[in-house]
């Protein structure tokens, strides 16, 4: 027979686990994010590699690579359910990461279309992008994809602002400009602006469509982005299927 004293600590401790797994995971993808090499999200990729090898996988599939917005962007699959889609988030990943990673996380799946939505990160702690730079780095991937020839079409998340960072709204409007005038002489590229559909009434990030971090999504922020993102797909589907028609 245990003591009052012994139960009441065994209990402490249990009650105390969750709590400690939560501060584990949180301060390792803390690290995660500070370590600038690509290789540290090599754990998620052998994940996906391990789920792959148990799973019939779909032909030409759409695939959505990112960050931690994509990991939390359960729904997606569900609302394009008419389309195969496959959800490749990787850790708080840069564009560099998913470019040094491009094989495992993309060129696998061999997919009739890719979709980026860049991480809060390429702006803060992991790196400090630039307009110009970030931009760049999407051109590279993008470049990357094209060089294979089997992605037809590739989409673009403008970077979207956020409640914690005001500050980052220039850096934003003008990484949004200069990915539409990039995507305006690109017919594989299409830039899907989340922004204009997560506004209020002032043209600031509506806070209904945040988690209380004030970063990433809720569900009705990303119903949001699904919305514009089928829109485009299928606005893009109709312009293949005119062309084919052409004589």
């Amino acid at each position: 027979m245990f003591s009052w004293k012994t139960t009441r600590i065994v209990c402490i401790v249990l009650l105390l686990l969750p709590i400690v797994h939560l501060a584990y995971l949180v301060s390792r993808d803390a690290l995660a994010i500070l370590d600038p090499s690509p290789t540290v999200w090599d754990e998620e990729l052998q994940a996906y590699a391990r789920d792959d090898r148990t799973s019939t996988l779909p032909k030409n599939p759409i695939v959505v690579v990112g960050g931690r917005r994509v990991t939390l962007w359960t729904e997606l699959p569900d609302v394009l359910a008419d389309k195969p889609v496959l959800m490749r988030g990787l850790g708080d990943a840069i564009v560099e990461d998913i470019i040094y990673n491009y094989t495992a996380l993309i060129g696998y799946y061999q997919p009739s279309a890719v979709v980026l939505l860049p991480a809060n990160s390429e702006f803060h702690i992991r790196d400090s992008k630039s307009p110009e730079a970030l931009v760049a780095a999407i051109q590279d991937l993008e470049a990357e994809d094209a060089r294979h020839g089997i992605t037809r079409q590739f989409y673009v998340f403008a970077p979207l602002k956020s409640l914690m960072f005001p500050g980052d709204d220039p850096v934003v409007e003008e990484t949004t400009r200069l990915l539409h005038a990039w995507a305006s002489e690109n017919e594989r590229v299409t830039l899907l602006d989340g922004n204009a559909v997560l506004r209020d009434s002032s043209g600031k990030p509506k806070p209904g469509y945040y988690l209380g971090d004030g970063i990433n999504l809720n569900d009705a922020g990303y119903l949001r982005l699904a919305i514009l993102l089928e829109s485009a797909l299928a606005a893009n589907t109709e312009t293949a299927a005119e062309t084919v028609a052409t004589p």
